[in-house]
């Protein structure tokens, strides 16, 4: 059930909304499990034990790392604690390359077909939002290691933690210990719902507006790759801006929409943007792009690894392995794991010495280096292949005479040259300034009213798009 799917706007989110509001105190909890599990059983069959077996694995789990203090005497003491751990991240990482990895593997190990592999890998669904709830669990067990206070005793609210709907499809990876407060104390708020509905409806317009329309575009263009057409430059550069937008903007829509859900609900969910495609380094982006995920790599793969606190060569090491994983996160496929090593290069690189280099040149040029960078990236990201991705590569700088294809031509519509402007003029922090000028030229109660009526002038564009046009799922929704 996507977010943006009339059922989830019109039948599911009314529903649990209104349920949420009439059900006491004591049942806010139950009410909101409840309406989680529908949810994410909704998105297909077979898939609901995964994430159950999960939530009661990792609460038991947890229980018995948090009645081990961090100071156990004695060396059994201790590595009783490691086992446990060790058990923990162990069970949580294999369930995930058994549902994820394992076609990858059977692919690449041909020796798994004999073992019956492929037949069970044809048999297994991928469970939504896997990779989301395993790194989350993950992050919860190491967190009762390091301090076993923060063991959770109530099963609801973990379960509620693990499943919440808003954030089990593409997140933000929220840590548990952030929002086992918010809900510990679930409780309607007027303030709380018309602040969440007015970023869920921003995030909605940013997905069907801006994001949905440029994804023909770039379906186009990379399409011709994967057919080895002809493709020539002009169009593999609007495909690949046009792709780098869609990414941008229908996984910081779907974030805010979540964030705007949890904040319906009472739960305060991690921003997971901040204007990425105004960073002047690669460093930078990875500071303000899928910003949970970013630091849960730093805080439980990278330091652990050592971070920058071994040797030159090390930490390099380091930032290139971290992004390694981190592009296999995304996908089972070659070109994840290239388009990592392609971060984790530029990291080492600014590690080694760019990144003082970029500090003494203008912002512009650091800008124009960094979305450069990220944007070649997306390449590998995009493309169904690596051969795919090389093709497109070439063909962004084999430059004919054969010019621009009246062909491409046909998905330049109006409504996609609105979303490029649209997506190019908000990828700047503009919004901030705009509103705080509006407050400053007319009074916050005026702007504040200006505000809802431009947002429910989204509202109604976004629906009439969603009613009369083909809704596209959210890209990070497969990961």
């Amino acid at each position: 059930m996507e977010l943006s799917a009339p059922i989830f706007l019109f039948i599911f989110m009314p529903a649990a909304l209104g349920l949420f509001f009439i059900l006491p105190g004591r049942f806010r909890a139950w009410g909101l499990l409840t309406a989680s599990l529908f949810f994410y059983a909704w998105s297909g069959p077979g898939v609901l034990p995964v994430l159950c077996v999960s939530i009661v694995f990792n609460y038991f789990l947890g229980r018995a790392l948090g009645k081990r203090p961090a100071n156990a005497a004695g060396q059994s003491g201790q590595s009783g604690r490691k086992r446990l751990l060790a058990l923990g991240v162990a069970a949580n990482l294999l369930a995930l390359v058994y549902f994820k990895y394992l076609n990858f593997a059977i692919d690449n190990l041909p020796w798994l077909s004999g073992l019956g592999m492929k037949e069970l890998a044809a048999e297994t669904p991928l469970p939504l939002g896997i990779s989301f709830f395993t790194f989350q669990a993950v992050a919860y067990l190491v967190d009762i290691y390091r301090q076993p206070d923060r063991a959770e005793t109530s099963f609801t609210r973990l379960a509620l933690s693990i499943s919440f709907f808003p954030k089990i499809t593409a997140g933000p990876i929220a840590r548990h210990a952030a929002i086992a407060g918010d809900l510990a104390a679930l409780k309607p708020s007027i303030d709380g719902l018309s602040e969440g509905a007015a970023r869920f409806v921003m995030g909605l317009a940013k997905k069907v507006l801006i994001a949905g329309p440029l994804a023909p575009l770039a379906n186009e263009a990379f399409s011709q790759a994967a057919r080895h057409d002809s493709l020539d430059a002009p169009t593999a550069w609007v495909g690949l801006i046009a792709y780098g937008l869609q990414i941008y903007f229908d996984f910081s829509g779907y974030t805010d929409m979540a964030v705007g859900l949890g904040s319906m609900f009472g739960v305060r969910l991690p921003e997971n943007f901040n204007y990425p495609y105004a960073s002047v380094s690669v460093q930078d982006f990875w500071r303000r792009w899928h910003i949970s995920l970013s630091s849960w790599l730093r805080d439980y793969l990278y330091i652990p690894l050592g971070g920058s606190r071994c040797s030159k060569a090390r930490t390099y090491c380091n930032l290139v392995a971290v992004f390694v994983v981190c592009g296999l996160w995304h996908g089972a496929a070659w070109t994840f794991v290239a388009w990592g090593l392609w971060h984790g290069v530029f990291l080492a690189v600014e590690r080694a010495g760019l990144s003082q280099f970029l500090d003494k040149c203008p912002k512009i040029a650091g800008r124009v280096y960094a979305v450069s960078a990220v944007m070649f990236g997306w390449v590998f990201f995009r493309a169904a292949g690596l051969r795919d991705a090389f093709n497109y590569l070439h063909s962004m700088f084999g430059f004919t005479v054969s010019g621009f294809d009246y062909y491409q031509m046909t998905f330049l519509t109006r409504q996609a040259l609105a979303s490029f402007a649209l997506a190019a003029l908000f990828c700047a922090p503009l919004a901030p300034r705009l509103r705080a000028l509006a407050a400053r030229l007319l009074g916050p109660l005026p702007a504040e009213a200006l505000r809802y009526g431009l947002i429910l002038c989204l509202l109604a564009a976004s629906v009439m798009q969603i009613a009369v046009g083909v809704a596209t799922p959210f890209i990070y929704a497969k990961f």
